[in-house]
């Protein structure tokens, strides 16, 4: 490793030192003792520690350092993730036919997202055109519909475009389906009254370009409702950023002696296409991203995009309010609501009364209401 070397100086100690003149620090990781010259980074310390007579091949760590994860992930990237299927399909695993499952795929998503009848306006899309950006299984799309609005819905797959088509062809309704990429929608200026998405601008890499194509195609006084991830939250700074990181980074350093062998079969496969966060594959995913992006894949603002929507997620950020504000610059009347704690998926005890208290004041999901 550049700057790095190292040597056991007994049966327990190892000396980690930079070839400058650093001032030395000590710690000791279970039985091994480091001594490390400052500015060498303690993970890469550990990794030595736990490494054993294999340091050698640990000691070139440093390639786990210099993981490139500041670029954004390209569209094509976003696009094959989410072409693996429509959003949500794993949370129907069994089914009759299709009016089964899109029947308790409503069942579900209106359950444990009790939140979105009660925020989002569907009976004022009457008579209204209501522009769809990112559309899953079409169960919004659906409820718009329902409520007399005239849908398009548009989609950067054709997983979601297929999903969509067949829901409103179970349920007898009638919509416009367009393949098309939210950061060049295909419409001409002035197009709709209400443009609604729900949980997608923040996977697509200029959330910007595309916030300014939905101004471009919205009416004069037309409403935009969005639905981004948001940061100040239970999930992002408990679950995400301290749980599922720790847990990660202990998987991580469990495998410490296999990550030259393991780094080679992780550079190369398909997408598995796992979604959410129950199976047990899951780890074995997150441990193959850190093999691939270094230590750098464990950073906050790289690690949060891979923890709901599924490990191989490439781009889903997290916004704080002032954050997420300042995309809304060209629009008016900006009012943001927060919702979605849903504690009770983990914990089926949990009073239904003190989710609905905490959801507004600690909930995942940031809502944004504002209009040209």
């Amino acid at each position: 490793m550049s700057g790095v070397s190292g040597r056991p100086t007994n049966s327990n100690t190892w000396q980690v030192t930079r070839t400058d003149k650093r001032p030395t620090e000590n710690r000791t990781f279970g039985s091994r003792h480091v001594c490390l010259r400052r500015g060498v980074r303690w993970d890469v310390a550990l990794g030595v520690a736990l490494a054993g007579k294999n340091w050698l091949t640990l000691i070139k760590l440093e390639r786990y350092n210099r993981g490139n994860m500041d670029s954004k992930p390209s569209l094509e990237s976003v696009r094959e993730f989410w072409e693996t299927e429509a959003c949500g399909t794993h949370f129907v695993p069994n089914c009759a036919d299709k009016k089964d499952f899109y029947a308790k795929f409503r069942e579900y998503r209106y359950r444990t997202e009790w939140h979105i009848p009660l925020l989002v306006p569907f009976a004022e899309g009457k008579a209204k055109k209501v522009l769809e950006i990112g559309i899953g299984n079409g169960a919004d799309g659906a409820l718009w519909a329902m409520n007399g609005a005239f849908y398009t819905g548009v989609d950067l797959t054709d997983a979601a475009l297929e999903a969509t088509r067949n829901h409103f062809e179970v349920l007898g309704l009638q919509g416009t389906f367009v393949k098309g990429n939210a950061e060049q929608l295909d419409f001409p200026d002035a197009s709709f009254d209400i443009v609604y998405s729900h949980g997608v601008l923040m996977c697509t890499p200029n959330m910007q370009s595309a916030l300014d194509e939905i101004h471009r195609v919205l009416k004069p006084n037309g409403r935009i409702i969005v639905m981004l991830y948001h940061k100040h939250s239970f999930n992002y700074y408990a679950r995400i950023m301290t749980i599922m990181r720790l847990r990660v980074f202990t998987y991580v350093l469990l495998r410490a002696n296999r990550w030259r062998t393991d780094r080679e079969a992780a550079t190369s496969g398909p997408l598995v296409g796992l979604r959410g966060n129950e199976s047990r594959e899951l780890w074995q995913i997150h441990y193959r991203n850190f093999l691939k992006e270094g230590w750098s894949y464990l950073k906050a603002k790289n690690f949060v995009h891979h923890c709901t929507d599924g490990p191989e997620c490439p781009l889903a950020s997290a916004y704080s309010k002032s954050e997420a504000r300042k995309f809304f610059a060209n629009f008016h009347s900006v009012e943001m609501k927060v919702a979605h704690f849903p504690i009770r998926r983990y914990c089926q005890w949990f009073p239904f009364v003190l989710e609905k208290i905490l959801a507004p004041k600690i909930g995942w999901y940031l809502f944004i209401f504002a209009s040209k």
